[in-house]
Formats: C-alpha cells, sequence, structure tokens
C-alpha cells in the first residue's frame, strides 16, 4: 500500500532531485546542453527533428455546439454497500464504498447519441494530443436592465459566479471520455472562458493532432484495452 507523504517530505525529495537546475529558461538549456553532451552533430540533429516536427504535425479542427445551459460536474458521491444491497462486491467486502458521479451516465449517453446522429463529424475516436477551449454562455440575469444585456451579449459583462470554470471542465471532458477521445489525458492544452448570452449554449473547439509525437506514446496507447485497430493511430517517425 503507497503510504502518504508530507508536503515537507515531498518538498524535501523534490529539492534533492532537482538541486542545481537553473530556473531561468535559457540558462536551463544551457545546463542540458551540457549535461547531454550536446555536439555539433547531435545539435544539427536536433534542429533537423525540430523542422521536421513543424511541418509534419498539424491540427484538425472540430465546433460541437450544446444547447443548454452550461453545468459544472456535481461534486461526486458515495453509499457504503452492505450485503442487505444484495451487491457482488458486499460478498467479498461487507463495507465497499461505493463512489459515483451524478448525471454522468445520463452526459456520456447524451453525447454517444450525438455521434450517432452525426451531428459532430468526427471518424475515429480520437487518441492524438488535444486542444479545447470551452465556451460558456449562462443566461444573462433577468435583473440586468437592456444597456447591460446587450453589453453582456457582447460580451463585456461576464459571469464570476457558479458553474466553477473546474466544474465546467469535468463534467463536459468526462462526456468526451470514450465517446470524443479516448480519454482526458490526452489534452495539453485547456481554456475556459465564461459568457452571459440571451441564448444560453456551449460552444465548444476541440483540434487534435494527427498523429502522437513519438513511438513511447504510441505503444502506450495501442496496448490499451480500450483501443481498437481500427482508430489508426500514427506516431511521428513511423
Amino acid at each position: 500500500m503507497a503510504t502518504h507523504k508530507s508536503r515537507l517530505v515531498k518538498s524535501s525529495l523534490y529539492e534533492d532531485k532537482y538541486r542545481g537546475i537553473p530556473i531561468d529558461y535559457d540558462d536551463r538549456l544551457s545546463y542540458l546542453y551540457d549535461k547531454l553532451k550536446i555536439n555539433n552533430k547531435v545539435e544539427n540533429e536536433i534542429l533537423e527533428k525540430r523542422i521536421q516536427m513543424l511541418t509534419s504535425l498539424y491540427f484538425n479542427d472540430i465546433k460541437i455546439v450544446l444547447f443548454e445551459i452550461p453545468e459544472g460536474a456535481p461534486r461526486p458521491r458515495f453509499r457504503i454497500i452492505n450485503r442487505s444491497n444484495f451487491m457482488n462486491e458486499a460478498i467479498a467486502n461487507p463495507n465497499f464504498v461505493h463512489v459515483y458521479s451524478v448525471n454522468a451516465h445520463e452526459d456520456s449517453v447524451f453525447m454517444s447519441r450525438l455521434l450517432a446522429q452525426d451531428l459532430i463529424s468526427l471518424q475515429n475516436l480520437i487518441c492524438t494530443p488535444c486542444e479545447i477551449t470551452i465556451n460558456t454562455y449562462s443566461p444573462t440575469p433577468s435583473y440586468f436592465n437592456r444597456v447591460d444585456t446587450f453589453l453582456a451579449e457582447l460580451g463585456l459583462h461576464r459571469p464570476i459566479a457558479k458553474p466553477d470554470w473546474d466544474n465546467i471542465e469535468k463534467k463536459y471532458s468526462d462526456m468526451f471520455n470514450h465517446n470524443i477521445w479516448l480519454d482526458d489525458t490526452l489534452v495539453i492544452d485547456g481554456h475556459i472562458h465564461k459568457y452571459y448570452s440571451i441564448l444560453p449554449r456551449l460552444e465548444i473547439d476541440l483540434r487534435y493532432l494527427n498523429m502522437v509525437y513519438n513511438r513511447y506514446q504510441y505503444n502506450s496507447i495501442i496496448n490499451r484495452s480500450d483501443y481498437k485497430e481500427e482508430y489508426q493511430l500514427k506516431y511521428f517517425g513511423g
């Protein structure tokens, strides 16, 4: 069983492992240059591979608009499963704790139906690095006057109320898992913008690379139990 380390212990371990590595970016590159003993030949290899990556890697774009009032993911709930529940888990463990997310299954089914109806243009499940921007448009408050209502539609009055930005990310990322992308570990860059509108909705801009960065990532993904050959994953240099 893994033991929990205090912040003091983790800080000490971090200091022992990373002491001496420069904080400044340019200094850190110089440090790495010396540590890896990069000579002219290796330097040229790095520059050549960098150019190849910049010319070979590109993003595909899709836009998803959900006409609903933006929500955040509710807090996870739990219940203790005992023998009176007649659950299989209780047979092996009389104090089994079941943690679940409210509405998570319903949200996933909803997204799956959108795909089945061809309302989202996507041939296969995304298995490559993604960038996502979620623009939420919450209902314009009824107490806004005409001027403020119009300014809100222009994006000049913006919400500082729930749903929280992190709960928005949680809810809609979970909806995408195994529907749009393999899972949200693929997200390398994400942004959430909150607005008001007289037409509540979410506008989600998703960009995904044409391949993964290297063979290590490729192997880790194709060996997953939920990966299918039909996804046709590729990697740079392969």
